[in-house]
C-alpha cells in the first residue's frame, strides 16, 4: 500500500468505528557524504517512511506508529493508539479540527535536486574538503567536510475532514578545518544551506571556514572583568537557539520558563524584536502548516522589548482561550506533539558589525560559545559558557583571544542590547542571528 492509500485506510477505518483520530505521515530520502584527505570517508543513502496515529479518547491522547503499510499493520496501529489513550490521564483541552487553508510559503521543493547525480554530490564533498585542506599551509587536517541533501513529503489528515500535505527538499554543506601555528590549534566552521544544488559553492564555503579558523590563531589571554561586547550574528543565533524554548507556551504552562506572567511586559531592550516566521520565503524551516495541520503564520514574540506572544499548538492555545499559532511540532511520525520554533530570528537593525565595534574603546567581539547543553539553563536563562572571540581596542579588532568564559542571563542580555546590525543570516536549525552590541557581559579570562 502506498503513502496516500495508507493514510486513507486508517482514516476510513477510524471513521467507521466512530473514533477521533489524526494521522501524521512522512516519507524521507536523504544522502550524506563526508570526505577526508581527498577520498570519500562516509557515504549514506537512507529512506524512511512511516505513519503515526494520534487518537483522542475521553480527552486523552493515545499514540502509535508503524512503518508497515499492510492493512493488518495499519489496523493494529489504530487499535494501539485507541488503547493507549485509555491508559493516560485526560488533558482537558484536546481538540481535533478542520483548520483553515494554509498560506503559500514559496517553492519548498521545485527542481533544486532534480537531475543531480550521485557523482556530482560526491564531487561536491571532495571539492569542499580539498579546497579547505589546500587553502593555507597552516591547515593541518579537515575533520569536517560534509555534503548532505534530501527530500521529504509530510501529510496530516484527521477524522474532522482535514487532509493536506507538502513536499520539500534541502541541501547543505559544512566545512570545519583544524589549523595550527606555533603550537596553537584552532577550528571554526562554515555552514551553507539551499534548496538549490547549484547555489552551493564548495570553494566559497571552504575558504570562509579557513578564514574564520586562521583569524583565531595567535590568541592572547582574555582579561577578566565586565566589558561591552559585540556578539556576532552566528553566535547570537546560538544564544537564540539555546533559549528559544522559553517562548514556548507549553514550557510556560509547565512552569519551565522565566516568562511566566510576563505577557505585555518589557523584558528586553527597545531595539530588540524577536519573531518566528514559518512562512518566510526561502526559510530553512518554512512550511505551510504545522504537525497538527494548523496554518503557519508570522508571529511577533518580542516587539521593541515587549513580550507580545508565546508559541502555541492547539492544546496549549485552548487552555488559555486562544487559537494556535501554528507551532505544533513532532519529531517525525514516532514523536508526540509539542511546541517548537520554525524560522526564529532577531529582527535586523541598521549598520554593520564594524559600526557596532567602532563605538567600543575596550571590549570583546564574541564569535562562538560552546558547551551550551551543559552550561546554559533554559528554565531560568542563566549561562556560563566557553567562548571564542577577539579583543576590541579603540573601536577596532585588535587580536584574537585564548578560550575564555562568558557568563550572564539571557533576559539580562536582551535588556542590555544597545544596537542591532543589519546582517541577519540563518544557520542550521532555522535560527537567524544579527550582530548586536551589549552594554556589558562578564568575561572570565586569565
Amino acid at each position: 500500500m502506498n503513502f496516500e492509500n495508507a493514510r486513507s485506510f486508517v482514516l476510513e477505518l477510524a471513521i467507521s468505528r466512530g473514533a477521533s483520530v489524526e494521522v501524521y505521515a512522512m516519507s524521507r530520502a536523504s544522502t550524506g557524504i563526508k570526505a577526508f584527505e581527498g577520498e570519500v570517508s562516509e557515504f549514506k543513502l537512507s529512506k524512511q517512511m512511516g505513519l503515526g496515529v494520534r487518537a483522542l479518547v475521553n480527552q486523552a491522547w493515545g499514540y502509535s506508529f508503524t512503518e508497515n503499510f499492510s492493512e493488518a499493520a495499519l489496523t493494529r496501529c489504530l487499535e494501539m493508539a485507541l488503547s493507549n489513550a485509555e491508559l493516560v490521564e485526560p488533558v482537558g483541552h484536546a481538540v481535533i479540527g478542520a483548520w483553515a487553508e494554509p498560506p503559500h510559503v514559496g517553492d519548498l521543493y521545485g527542481e533544486g535536486l532534480s537531475g543531480v547525480s550521485i557523482e556530482r554530490k560526491v564531487q561536491q564533498a571532495v571539492t569542499l574538503e580539498a579546497t579547505t585542506r589546500s587553502a593555507d599551509p597552516r591547515v593541518k587536517t579537515v575533520p569536517y567536510a560534509i555534503y548532505s541533501d534530501g527530500e521529504s513529503q509530510t501529510a496530516v489528515a484527521n477524522t474532522a475532514g482535514l487532509d493536506r500535505s507538502y513536499k520539500e527538499n534541502f541541501a547543505y554543506q559544512f566545512a570545519g578545518p583544524l589549523v595550527s601555528e606555533n603550537g596553537q590549534n584552532k577550528s571554526a566552521f562554515e555552514f551553507k544551506f539551499s534548496r538549490e544544488f547549484e547555489q552551493l559553492d564548495p570553494n566559497q564555503t571552504a575558504l570562509e571556514a579557513v578564514r574564520k579558523s586562521l583569524a583565531m590563531l595567535g590568541g592572547l589571554p582574555a582579561p577578566s572583568g565586565t566589558y561591552p561586547v559585540v556578539i556576532d550574528r552566528d553566535c547570537m543565533g546560538t544564544f537564540l537557539g539555546t533559549f528559544a524554548g522559553m517562548f514556548s507556551a507549553k514550557q510556560v504552562q509547565d512552569g519551565k520558563s522565566p516568562l511566566v506572567g510576563k505577557l505585555e511586559q518589557s523584558i528586553g531592550s527597545s531595539v530588540v524584536s524577536l519573531l518566528d516566521d514559518a512562512t518566510r520565503t526561502g526559510g530553512i524551516d518554512s512550511r505551510p502548516f504545522d504537525s497538527e495541520g494548523y496554518p503557519s503564520q508570522k508571529l511577533v514574540l518580542l516587539e521593541r522589548g515587549v513580550l507580545k506572544n508565546f508559541m502555541h499548538n492547539c492544546e496549549t492555545a485552548a487552555k488559555v482561550g486562544l487559537q494556535s499559532t501554528g507551532h505544533g511540532s513532532r519529531y517525525g511520525y514516532r514523536g508526540t506533539v509539542g511546541v517548537s520554533p520554525t524560522n526564529f530570528y532577531i529582527e535586523p537593525g541598521v549598520g554593520t558589525q564594524q559600526d557596532l565595534i567602532s563605538s567600543i574603546d575596550q571590549g570583546v567581539l564574541l564569535t562562538a560559545v560552546h558547551g551550551y547543553h551543559a552550561g546554559a539553563n533554559p528554565i531560568n536563562g542563566d549561562f556560563s559558557l566557553q567562548a571564542d572571540g577577539f579583543w576590541i581596542q579603540n573601536g577596532k579588532v585588535a587580536h584574537p583571544l585564548e578560550v575564555f568564559t562568558v557568563a550572564g542571563n539571557f533576559l539580562e542580555l536582551l535588556q542590555n542590547i544597545e544596537a542591532v546590525a543589519d546582517d541577519l543570516e540563518f544557520k542550521m536549525g532555522g535560527i537567524g542571528g544579527s550582530s548586536v552590541r551589549v552594554k556589558s557581559l562578564n568575561i572570565g579570562g586569565q
